[in-house]
């Protein structure tokens, strides 16, 4: 049995297909990760096949003109001016990933396919293959609609009617580009499709799992039966990595740690949000450890001794010594901080980030964070301080945290991954 694993993204859209690779490679399926360049050496480390999608694609979203789009320096004329460029880039680039995903599938005619909604192929190969394959998100407010929110990327709530039709224009341009983008394959897979035909089939027909947690996002229940919400899955933590003896003893010194990062997103001025950042530290004596991970904070010559800096390590070890997080908001580092009990802050950046950081307010797990396009030292400091002096947070975020750590949607995962997968009646264990 064989399993192919597509993600094109952030780490943030990897991590999750690592997760189910595990649970696929357990079961006893051959695991193939197909993944941009950039995220090899996770794939390595598993000892999974890997098969590396073009590089660009991640350079462009972590280059100059994104950077700008996500909201730092620059006029509205040039931010249009920028995201004209990435969609024109973009487009041209689809043709290279759809080309290479077309090529892997029909090398290899997997019994299963996982893939994310930025891989286009196996949207239509899951039509001439029903049941082979299931798409994956790790972000609510994407397909399906919920009518307590508009679309990603499309504002925040604009009343029920309005949130419907933020999903139907948002699905309209991707049964679109589903049909124009793969047509060079439709002979060749002996389809005839139309626009109405690839929305029947995602909306109502695809399997589609949401890698989230019910606790912070119940399923709708006018969802259809195809669109299933499974629970948050975390890889299981590589025993090469190890803490140095300096994180140890920082660890060791102080009992109310804040931990801070901004992930894979990057800005135009990383040196001043940082800056504000150990402002409010230093004046209110707060211990931190800051992660640099992509770029998006950097680490001075000089600093604080309650502040320590590292550029990389696994939130699954850190985080449960935490007290409290500040961090992107990436749905990944979302479900990590609050399993863990932490007391959470949002500075969201893009897309459902933002959604998470209403989520967040909403249930009282923390203050309603900052966007990166207002951050400063001051609104920095007044949120901090009311994450770290209101002990309701910490509560409610413990509670929280142990529903989460309850939840067992393992055994449902893999009956929607293995459903009609195998071609077969062949028993598959799927116990981790």
């Amino acid at each position: 049995m064989k399993a192919i694993l597509l993600s094109l993204g952030t780490r943030g859209d990897i991590e999750p297909f690592l997760a189910i690779a595990e649970k696929l490679d357990y079961a006893g399926y051959e695991v193939i990760c197909a993944f941009p360049l950039q995220f090899q050496k996770y794939v390595d480390e598993k000892k999974y096949r890997f098969y590396g999608l073009s590089e660009k694609f991640l350079e462009l979203i972590e280059g100059e003109k994104a950077k700008m789009v996500l909201g730092g320096k620059g006029h509205l004329f040039q931010k249009l001016s920028a995201l004209i460029w990435m969609i024109r880039v973009s487009q041209s680039m689809q043709k290279e990933v759809i080309s290479e995903q077309h090529d892997l599938l029909e090398e290899e005619q997997p019994d299963i396919v996982i893939y994310n909604q930025k891989c286009l192929y196996p949207m239509v190969w899951g039509m001439k293959n029903p049941g082979k394959t299931t798409l994956l998100s790790p972000l609510p407010c994407t397909v399906h609609e919920f009518t307590g929110h508009a679309a990603l990327g499309m504002g925040n709530d604009h009343g029920h009617f309005l949130n419907k039709l933020t999903y139907r224009f948002s699905n309209f341009f991707l049964f679109k580009t589903v049909k124009s983008s793969t047509k060079r394959y439709h002979r060749e897979l002996g389809l005839k499709l139309s626009t109405a035909k690839i929305k029947e089939h995602i909306l109502y027909r695809e399997k589609m799992i949401y890698t989230i947690s019910p606790v912070l996002f119940p399923r709708p229940a006018d969802w259809p039966e195809n669109a299933q919400i499974v629970g948050y899955h975390e890889k299981v933590l590589g025993s090469d990595w190890q803490p140095s003896e300096a994180l140890k003893d920082f660890i060791s010194q102080y009992k109310k740690i804040v931990f801070i990062t901004f992930g894979s997103m990057t800005n135009p001025d990383p040196g001043q949000k940082t800056k504000d950042i150990l402002a409010v530290l230093a004046k209110h004596q707060i211990p931190a450890i800051i992660n640099t991970a992509s770029g998006g904070l950097i680490q001075p010559h000089e600093y604080p001794g309650h502040v320590f800096f590292t550029d990389t390590i696994p939130y699954e070890w850190i985080l449960p010594k935490m007290y409290a997080v500040v961090h992107h908001g990436g749905s990944g580092t979302t479900h990590t901080a609050l399993k863990c009990g932490c007391t959470t802050m949002i500075i969201p950046h893009i897309l459902d980030q933002h959604l998470w950081n209403d989520i967040i307010s909403q249930m009282g797990l923390g203050p309603k964070g900052i966007p990166i396009k207002k951050f400063n030292a001051q609104r920095f400091e007044s949120k901090l301080l009311e994450m770290l002096q209101k002990p309701d947070y910490k509560n409610q975020a413990e509670k929280v945290g142990e529903r989460m750590r309850k939840e067992d949607h393992h055994n449902t995962l893999m009956d929607i991954l293995v459903e009609h997968g195998t071609g077969n009646n062949q028993q598959v264990d799927k116990r981790t």
